[in-house]
């Protein structure tokens, strides 16, 4: 598509783990089964063991978890944990959590959390599972007690690609819009990211004879909703200059839900674009100026010193902390209001022009 509006396109291969999901199973000493699922780029595994308890970070270097089977519950698992070499932020708490899971010794991992899964990450050697909260209690009550634990999932070396489209390539400053064209496991991925990349697809036609002083890079970066961000990380590495020739990051990551306006965040904006920017898109009809927020790829951009717009849906903000659609089975292509990923695409090119100007 890129290529039939006239943009010159280039593919940037990276390597990254694949995974795929397995069955997996916990079965009681007295042959009551438990229901469980692997972890996300969990190792597999299949082992008898006792089992053990925590629920605390002060707990995990109390119990003698080595060659057992160590569940995980309560305060302890009431926040994923990030990727324990994850590149772009690192909490002290949560990395001593890493460190006192590895020091254990433990052969396996049970998670009880009705949350997204604890554990998500291809750099954790131990094979781990998720149970529901109430599975965790019945489970905690039979401490000291074998269990048969089995997961049949498997990590596979792969290999993936940042999709980059560009005009006027020569320019000395370029607007950079960005959006992740991957998924979370096995969910639709309908708001995130599918809406940011028909968003893609629709600024490479409506600027597909843009001629003005910067060029415009359109990014479908891959491994957002990975937990390494290899694609994030390529694209850095093969751009290390980014803070001087990017002159604008615009992202787009969950654009479109049926309900509230769109939210444009703004993110060191000199003065007179973000003025630009407040008249173009965040005082439009549907629209709103949203709150700054880390969580995607314009962060990168930010932390490399390039000022960044942020596009979502205002609702998916102001219900961050306790909404259940994204990286679930309900982000499905019904909750889009696609007339809205047309109206911004527009707006996003008034935008561009006034700027250049």
């Amino acid at each position: 598509t890129l290529w039939n509006f006239g943009w010159q396109v280039t593919e940037h291969d990276f390597d990254a783990l694949d995974w795929e999901y397995g069955a997996a199973s916990i079965t009681m000493d007295d042959g009551k089964r438990i229901a469980c699922s692997a972890n996300p780029y969990s190792d597999g595994c299949d082992l008898e063991a006792p089992i053990v308890v925590a629920s605390t970070a002060e707990s995990l270097g109390e119990v003698q978890a080595a060659g057992s089977i160590l569940v995980l519950t309560g305060e302890l698992v009431q926040e994923p944990l990030l990727p324990k070499n994850f590149p772009f932020y690192q909490d002290p708490g949560q990395q001593a959590v890493v460190a006192a899971i590895e020091a254990s010794k433990t052969a396996a991992i049970i998670c009880a959390s009705d949350g997204p899964p604890f554990i998500e990450d291809g750099d954790f050697a131990i094979p781990s599972v998720s149970v529901s909260t109430a599975a965790g209690h019945v489970l905690a009550a039979h401490a000291g007690r074998k269990v048969h634990l089995s997961s049949s999932c498997l990590r596979k070396p792969s290999a993936a690609q940042n999709v980059i489209g560009m005009i006027n390539p020569d320019a000395p400053k370029r607007i950079v819009f960005t959006a992740h064209i991957d998924a979370k496991k096995g969910v639709p991925g309908a708001l995130d990211n599918a809406t940011g990349v028909t968003m893609l697809l629709l600024i490479a036609r409506v600027m597909a004879e843009y001629r003005g002083p910067y060029g415009i890079e359109l990014v479908a970066l891959n491994g957002e909703d990975h937990y390494a961000v290899p694609g994030q990380l390529a694209y850095l590495q093969a751009n290390s200059n980014l803070a001087e020739v990017c002159a604008l990051n615009i992202n787009i990551d969950g654009i479109g839900f049926i309900d509230g306006d769109t939210a444009f965040s703004f993110f060191g904006l000199p003065s007179s674009v973000q003025d630009s920017a407040k008249v173009k898109l965040s005082s439009q009809t549907g629209a709103c100026e949203g709150i700054q927020w880390p969580q995607g790829d314009h962060s990168m951009f930010v932390q490399s010193g390039c000022p960044a717009i942020a596009i979502t849906s205002n609702w998916l903000l102001d219900n961050m902390m306790t909404q259940s659609i994204t990286h679930s089975d309900e982000d499905r292509i019904d909750l889009v209001d696609v007339h809205r990923l047309v109206s911004v695409a527009q707006q996003l090119k008034a935008f561009v022009e006034a700027i250049e100007r």
